[in-house]
């Protein structure tokens, strides 16, 4: 290996270990974070080709997977409004595009399993993340629980899908069929923010429906993000980053030295 080589492929293990480090510090901030999902590095060493008897570095390469299909505990809150979901399936939700006072929702279309939603001050269920809820895909507005200031004590969803709202006085308001988004590729939906993730070519377009799936309300899921086990992979990590750092300046003392020879 030539100190060219030793140069490329430090820098290359640089790269690499601090997308690493990226991915671990987001899944220990969302360690808390109701249903989000860990995004772990992969990496796999990039094959060397001969050329007229060369063979010169490979480097690294680097891949990521979220664990979109591991379900998390279901805790029990204080929020009739929050819900959460057993079994596979994402909630519909978009982003505000307007203002609060004139909401819009004509973005894209999101999937989350975080369910810790609220109304806002129009009654709207809104996430954590500031995504809002929306019962099935052809609905025009967000899930309303409320047109005033009194918010929901409860909030169920049948079997069949069905959303009701209990109000204190123990009447009920039927608020739509709740359907969930689910995938054939679930694995390959990309993360566009506050977990919450987009379609795509290789993800599969949602199909809809519960389809055994339940939703149960006053309760969220929780992260998957185990913090000991990220900490752990965070030593390792830095440490892979150190060592690449040492070999980067070995090398630099090397042709710092070879140059001087010339000179």
């Amino acid at each position: 290996m030539s100190l060219l080589d030793a140069v490329s492929n430090s820098t290359s293990g640089l790269s690499a270990q601090a997308f690493a480090l990226n991915n671990i510090s987001g899944n220990i901030a969302n360690a808390s974070t109701a249903g989000f999902k860990p995004t772990e590095t992969h990496f796999a060493d990039m094959l060397a080709q001969t050329e007229a008897g060369y063979q010169p570095a490979g480097g690294v390469s680097l891949s990521t997977r979220t664990s979109l299909e591991v379900q998390g505990t279901l805790t029990t809150t204080q929020v009739p409004t929050n819900l959460a979901i057993t079994g596979d399936g994402y909630f519909i939700v978009k982003a505000n595009a307007g203002s609060a006072a004139s909401p819009s929702f004509s973005g894209q279309t999101g999937y989350t399993r975080r369910g810790d939603f609220a109304p806002d001050a129009n009654g709207y269920l809104v996430n954590g993340a500031g995504f809002y809820l929306f019962a099935n895909p052809s609905t025009a507005s967000p899930v309303q629980v409320s047109t005033g200031t009194s918010a929901p004590v409860g909030l169920s969803v049948s079997a069949a899908g069905a959303l009701t709202a209990t109000g204190a006085d123990g009447s009920s308001r039927s608020l739509g069929t709740l359907t969930l988004a689910q995938f054939d590729g679930p694995g390959n939906l990309a993360p566009l923010d506050g977990g919450t993730y987009l379609a795509t070519d290789r993800s599969g377009s949602a199909f809809y429906g519960l389809l055994g799936a339940t939703v149960t309300g006053g309760t969220v899921e929780q992260s998957t993000s185990d913090i000991a086990d990220q900490f752990s992979k965070m030593i390792e990590t830095q440490q892979a980053y150190s060592a690449n750092t040492k070999v980067l300046n070995a090398a630099n003392e090397m042709l710092q030295d070879a140059l001087t020879m010339y000179v």
